[in-house]
């Protein structure tokens, strides 16, 4: 808000008294040239608050799983979901493919066990084509979050549907 105090011939901002133009160093010549600077002034500081929300909230790449291999049981419905839940036998090859729209890189992705535990995975990402192997050797309840997805990352990266492996015990049937 413009605060101009006739007595000082000064613009009141952020606690203080501005008796002269920041460029010139020179007194104001009238209220309308300090109302002028300060239009100015606002919409400078504006951009720069917009600027620095921008790089504090970057862009996040969206994460788009296309296939599910070797699972015992996935929604057929899994890509409109936000949170899929994959039924997988121990010790068996589960491969989830997509798109991922960044250049070919790889990391790991960190999958929460149920007892608080992290088991990591590689991801690989090629062409805009990701793929992830995961082989759990116990039984349980293994999710992965968007929150997990990122955070290894110094900044949020991805934004992805939360997965939730259920990984259950195969018996063997007597012949």
């Amino acid at each position: 808000m413009f605060n101009w105090s006739d007595k000082k011939q000064a613009i009141y901002l952020h606690g203080t008294y501005l008796l002269t133009h920041p460029e010139t160093g020179e007194r104001w010549e009238s209220k309308q040239q300090a109302q002028l600077w300060y239009i100015e002034y606002q919409a400078q500081e504006q951009a720069r608050e917009e600027e620095l929300a921008q790089r504090a909230m970057p862009e996040l790449k969206t994460v788009k799983l296309q296939a599910v291999d070797g699972a015992l049981k996935v929604p057929s419905n899994f890509e409109s979901l936000d949170a899929i839940k994959v039924t997988v036998a121990e010790g068996q090859n589960v491969t989830l493919t997509g798109l991922l729209d960044i250049a070919d890189e790889s990391f790991l992705v960190p999958v929460l066990r149920d007892d608080g535990r992290r088991v990591y995975f590689p991801i690989e990402v090629q062409n805009g084509q990701f793929s992830a192997t995961f082989n759990f050797p116990t039984s349980g309840r293994f999710e992965v979050s968007q929150a997990l997805l990122n955070e290894e990352f110094a900044q949020p990266r991805f934004s992805a549907s939360s997965i939730t492996f259920y990984v259950i015990r195969q018996t063997q049937t007597a012949a």
